[in-house]
């Protein structure tokens, strides 16, 4: 039995994300050929657990908890440029809300906040707030025929906008859905 689960659900507010992608590992299109691989290296399952007053009215930050590593190419048949003119990271939830496993309210998306970092060269971050739409977090240029390798490193944040102090405690979960995709002109 984990700690999580001996522990009373009165004292503690535990926030499980759990992280799927979704991508085409090889896409065959116009004689091209497109490799797209996502690949979670650390931080599979983000727990957030509000022991204390502070979390609960300040928040909870897991700085650099996740890390992604990504290879992109795309090329033509006859090994030179692609078409796409780059490619993007996008994140969304699996559901409209956070859900409760009890019988407390679900609680809205915005409660959490997601704030990449890279040293992929080429590359923007934006820091998103959670939502059921995609959102780009990462986007990079297109390098020509040469492959895109690298680590991408997620610091989540949940009540730091939006306090936790008058949530009912319980268990909640969302699932967290990473697409690599390339952008075409």
């Amino acid at each position: 039995m984990t700690l999580n689960k001996m522990i009373s659900k009165d004292f503690i507010k535990s926030f499980i994300l759990f992280i799927f992608f979704t991508f085409p590992f090889l896409n065959g299109a116009n004689a091209q050929n497109i490799t797209k691989i996502v690949r979670i290296v650390s931080g599979g399952t983000v727990s957030f657990n509000f022991k204390s007053l502070t979390e609960y009215t300040s928040g909870k930050i897991l700085s650099n908890w996740s890390r992604l590593s990504i290879q992109y190419r795309d090329t033509s048949n006859t090994g030179g440029d692609g078409t796409s003119i780059g490619w993007r990271i996008l994140v969304r939830s699996g559901s409209a809300t956070i859900q409760s496993d009890g019988a407390a309210p679900d609680l809205p998306l915005s409660t959490i906040q997601i704030k990449p970092t890279t040293s992929i060269p080429g590359t923007t971050v934006n820091n998103i707030t959670l939502s059921a739409a995609d959102q780009i977090i990462v986007e990079g240029v297109d390098p020509g025929a040469l492959e895109v390798t690298g680590e991408i490193y997620l610091t989540y944040e949940c009540g730091t906008v939006t306090p936790l102090i008058r949530q009912q405690p319980d268990y909640y979960f969302v699932d967290l859905i990473f697409t690599l995709v390339e952008i075409n002109p």
